[in-house]
């Protein structure tokens, strides 16, 4: 059987597809003489890997405010790809699916591009304007929203935007949208140039460049996790923000929303003195601050904290159900002293969508109700949080009851590199490339008058791998540079430690301890260590890995 691989470890991007765009739908392709008979049954295997795909899909979007079509795939052979905006419905052909099995082990990712595709239409809310045209018929009007430049305009955002929800959802950006229309088209038999459709030759220019926006969307997603999980100061953690919020210009999702939340909720922190919290919230993945700062800065950090609740509250307005915005509100309403709302949100909102087996969750708000009962003098109340807490395995659990007892609780650094055992990738030294750069400028981007983003192909180097810089002016008017340097698909070579891409959590974790840090995300998992950096898909195997410094 020549079967789709199941996996999500690989990311994604493609195509400008276009359309044809009806009053109540929006068509991949056309094919006046295809086979229209939707008694024509596919593969049940088809089906059932299409729709596992599409259902990764729905959830990495995470906006539950309106109920998502419902998938179907059909042995019609008209359209390739189609939503029917007034059934809600999403139509997948065979032939088109059979279209994505011939790109091999980027199949699965032409797939996921090719349904998050439609899934923007949906999103977007492509659809009110044929509705709307349709309502006009025969009028000025409504010709000119039926226009082709509006369809173009909502295929080009569906490419762009619909790559990027597959990226997020744990795909491999696929940038060879332009083949894939080739190849659609020959499957379909369509000519070159069709009335009412741009050409193919123009389908394919608009897929590369769609590809290349992706890729940069892509590459700015990740160094705004990079930022998140290696941040520690204030200005750092702004940095991160500006980063999502710029992704936010352009596409909006709850764990963008709840991720700026959390920034704003570690800069905050910042405000507080050790005895004013001296505990590690559920919320956060590490907390080793050591300001001095308190009550002086009340008002600025209560200000921080108010945006952070906002930005959780946004997160709970594109899905109700989402349980970690829940717990990161109530670690908020924590340090905002207003014990009993976070209560509330801990113990009600965020356990009941969590769902009773989820014992991360559970162990996360058990710490919570321990850290709440010691602020109001129930210490032992607070001790048996957080053995509950160490029973459901949180380790926040040990490490809070550490605190409250009185025992040290200084944490061993996991790995301890002499100078010459500090990691690299392709022998390349980030602070030697800082003074002189080398590979080709890919990106060059001017996020805000205060931070820049670069990036360095190089693929003249032994393997595979790319240079992302963070210029940042936030601190001071002295420049800080902050420099990332990740393996590419395809990379080779391994860590001093011998991992290499395809590894396992397992492995990872046996050859170089427990993470200082572990951030959970979309698509998988940063694992952070001393100055190397892990990047895990849905399977719990590598899919990157990257070293890390900057010019403090």
């Amino acid at each position: 059987m020549n079967a789709f691989p199941i996996r999500a470890y690989c990311l994604v991007f493609f195509l400008a597809a276009t359309f044809i765009a009806a009053a109540q739908g929006d068509a991949l392709v056309f094919q006046p003489l295809g086979n229209d008979d939707p008694s024509v049954s596919p593969n049940a295997y088809k089906q059932e890997v299409a729709q596992q795909v599409y259902d990764i899909l729905v959830k990495a979007r995470g906006d539950n405010r309106f109920d998502p079509p419902s998938f179907e795939l059909v042995g019609t052979e008209t359209n390739g790809a189609k939503i029917l905006y007034l059934e809600n419905r999403i139509l997948l052909e065979e032939k088109a699916y059979d279209v994505c099995r011939q790109f091999g082990a980027d199949s699965i990712n032409v797939l996921a591009t090719l349904l998050a595709h439609e899934l923007i239409h949906f999103y977007e809310k492509h659809g009110w304007t044929s509705k709307f045209s349709s309502s006009f018929a025969g009028l000025e009007i409504g010709d000119t929203l039926g226009k082709l430049s509006t369809k173009i305009i909502n295929e080009t955002q569906a490419d762009y935007l619909g790559g990027f929800l597959a990226y997020s959802a744990g795909y491999d950006v696929f940038d060879k949208g332009d083949e894939f229309m080739a190849a659609l088209y020959q499957k379909y038999e369509l000519k070159e140039f069709t009335e009412g459709y741009p050409s193919l030759s123009d389908r394919r220019a608009m897929a590369r460049s769609s590809a290349a926006k992706v890729g940069e969307l892509a590459d700015i997603f990740d160094i705004a996790n990079l930022m998140a999980i290696t941040a520690q100061s204030e200005q750092e953690y702004q940095a991160a923000q500006a980063l999502y919020e710029y992704i936010l210009e352009d596409y909006q999702s709850r764990e963008l929303y709840n991720n700026l939340g959390v920034m704003a909720t570690y800069e905050a922190l910042m405000y507080f003195n050790e005895s004013e919290m001296k505990y590690h919230l559920p919320l956060q993945l590490e907390l080793e601050f050591k300001s001095s700062r308190g009550s002086g800065f009340a008002e600025k950090r209560e200000a921080l904290l108010r945006k952070a609740a906002n930005y959780f509250d946004y997160a709970i307005g594109l899905d109700a159900g989402y349980a970690p915005a829940y717990l990161n509100k109530a670690c908020v309403l924590t340090l905002l002293k207003d014990y009993d709302r976070a209560r509330f949100y801990a113990e009600k909102e965020a356990l009941d969508k969590a769902g009773a087996v989820n014992k991360h969750m559970a162990g996360s708000v058990e710490v919570l109700m321990g850290i709440i009962a010691d602020q109001e003098g129930k210490s032992q109340d607070a001790v048996r949080h957080f053995d509950n807490a160490i029973a459901l395995g949180n380790p926040l659990g040990e490490y809070n009851k550490k605190v409250l007892m009185g025992e040290s609780v200084e944490r061993e650094e996991v790995m301890s590199f002499s100078f010459d055992q500090t990691e690299q990738i392709d022998d390349v030294d980030l602070l030697n490339f800082t003074r002189r750069p080398k590979g080709k400028q890919k990106i060059a981007l001017t996020l805000n008058p205060k931070i820049n983003f670069f990036e360095f192909v190089l693929q003249d180097a032994p393997d595979n791998s790319k240079v992302m810089l963070l210029e940042s002016k936030l601190e001071s008017s002295r420049r800080i540079l902050y420099l990332y340097h990740m393996t590419e698909k395809g990379f080779t070579g391994k860590t001093q430690k011998g991992i290499q891409l395809g590894d396992t959590r397992d492995k990872v974790k046996t050859l170089y301890g427990d993470p200082v840090l572990s951030l959970l995300s979309t698509n998988g998992e940063i694992m952070k260590y001393k100055n190397i950096l892990f990047f895990l898909g849905p399977d719990q195997k590598v899919r990157k890995w990257g070293v890390y410094e900057n010019t403090k």
